[in-house]
Parts: C-alpha cells; sequence; structure tokens
C-alpha cells in the first residue's frame, strides 16, 4: 500500500509542478525513494530499533533532499528557475517518502505499531467528515479564505474536538489493554485526548499544504484514480502529516507508558 500510495504521490505532485511551470528532476525523485526504502530493508537485515532507523533516515534521505538544491543549478546552468526546481525535487523526496516511512516503520520496528498507524489514518478523515459537518450546520467564520474558502473555524474545532474524543475512546479500548499502560486510564485518557487534538491539527495543516500547491500550480484536483474523489494526493494529504505525529505517539508510548 505505501509503495502505490508513493507512486501515484510522485506523478501526480511531478505534474501538478509542471502545470505550475516548474521543472523538477524526475530521477532525482526516484532515486530519493529508493533511498528511503532502502534505509528500511538496512533496517530489517540488521534488525535496528526505530529510533536507529530513524536516525539513519534523517542523515541519509535528508541530507541527499538538501543536496537535491545545488545538484540542479549544476547540471541546469542556463535553467534561470533551476535552484528552485532543485528545491522542489529535495522537497518531494521528504514530503513523500517520510509519511510512508514512518508509516512501514511503525509496522516493522515498534511493538503493536499497526494500532497507533490505525489513528493516523483514520483521523484524519474523521476530522474531515465532522469538520465539514460542523462547518455546514454552524459554521459562518471563514479562516483561510484564500486557500480553502470553504473552511471555516467552528468547522475546525468541530473536526478537532471529534479525533480528539475518538482517539481517546480508541486508546482506552484498546491501546490501554494492548500496551497494558501502567498508569491510571483516566490520566492516560487526558493524555491521549489532547495527543489527538496535535494529530487532528497536523491533519488540518496537511490538508493546507496541499491546497496551497494546488492553487499556486492551478489545478483542482490531484488527478481522477478516484472518481468524485480526486487523485492520490486528494485522499491522503492529510496523513501525510498524521503518520509521522501517530509515530511519534508510538515511540512515546513505548517508551514513557
Amino acid at each position: 500500500m505505501a509503495a502505490a500510495i508513493g507512486v501515484f504521490a510522485c506523478i501526480e505532485i511531478y505534474k501538478a509542478l509542471k502545470h505550475g511551470g516548474y521543472r523538477p528532476s524526475r530521477v532525482l525523485l526516484i532515486i530519493g525513494m529508493v533511498l528511503a526504502t532502502l534505509v528500511v530493508l538496512c533496517g530489517l537485515l540488521f534488525q535496528l530499533n526505530i529510533e536507529s532507523v530513524m536516525a539513519l533516515y534523517l542523515i541519509i534521505v535528508c541530507m541527499y533532499s538538501l543536496a537535491c538544491g545545488i545538484n540542479l543549478p549544476l547540471v541546469r546552468p542556463d535553467d534561470e528557475k533551476s535552484f528552485l526546481n532543485g528545491i522542489f525535487t529535495g522537497g518531494m523526496v521528504f514530503y513523500i517518502s517520510f509519511p510512508l516511512f514512518c508509516l512501514v516503520s511503525a509496522l516493522l520496528f515498534v511493538p503493536n505499531g499497526w494500532f497507533y498507524m490505525v489513528i493516523g489514518l483514520f483521523a484524519p478523515w474523521g476530522t474531515d467528515v465532522f469538520a465539514y459537518f460542523t462547518g455546514v450546520a454552524i459554521g459562518k467564520h471563514k479562516i483561510v479564505p484564500h486557500i480553502s474558502p470553504k473552511k471555516t473555524w467552528e468547522g475546525c474545532i468541530g473536526g478537532t474536538v471529534f479525533c480528539a474524543l475518538s482517539v481517546l475512546v480508541y486508546s482506552c479500548l484498546v491501546l490501554y489493554r494492548v500496551e497494558a499502560i501502567q498508569m491510571s486510564m483516566v490520566v492516560y485518557g487526558i493524555i491521549m485526548f489532547f495527543l489527538g487534538i496535535l494529530i487532528s491539527i497536523m491533519s488540518q495543516l496537511g490538508d493546507w499544504f496541499c491546497s496551497v500547491i494546488k492553487r499556486r500550480t492551478g489545478i483542482k484536483d490531484f488527478g481522477n484514480i478516484f472518481p468524485g474523489h480526486g487523485g492520490m494526493m486528494d485522499r491522503f494529504d492529510s496523513a501525510f502529516f498524521t503518520l509521522p505525529t501517530a509515530l511519534l505517539l508510538a515511540i512515546i508510548a513505548n517508551n514513557l507508558f
């Protein structure tokens, strides 16, 4: 699933940037995604823990992403936007590979990691659904009209509260037992409620981030593989921000709780 999402995300964002007049490097993008995959395979081969795998990713892939900024000006000396295109290429490598790396790493290197990735995958959709219904019912005050004209403060708050409550219920009914948490369920529930707020905020930031890309490149949707819902990035834009947050939650739970 992660591989399929990554391939479609690369294609869709690459096409969006080209539509906006930019020329990111397909070759550098592919190399970057391969490097991220190799980091995961190295983690499996050498039986590393999640902290070591994360450090390896940050050193290799992040340094590569930064290097993309100077690589294109070297090979495209006549391109006035070569530096900007290099920055976009490196940004695409990190933006697409990091959340998918977090998803796969949580499953492979974190005990009970899948239970946390459920939060990372479903929190964005729950936030979106209840933000929509809350906004339709009582929404009056626009929050970012220049990015998403229909989104309101009321919808944003409604989606956040529902997401936090959902994380609270899920954590107490599932994670509390699976992880055998050694603390009061009330205290644990309060902690998870506020972490649910954080995940919901990250979800909405991910949505706005892709909305900015679409507005700056002049497109309505990233694709049409989901009829009526757009492309892969239109469905997973929020999850790209919540999956790393869910991995952070898993690491905190395994080390502190």
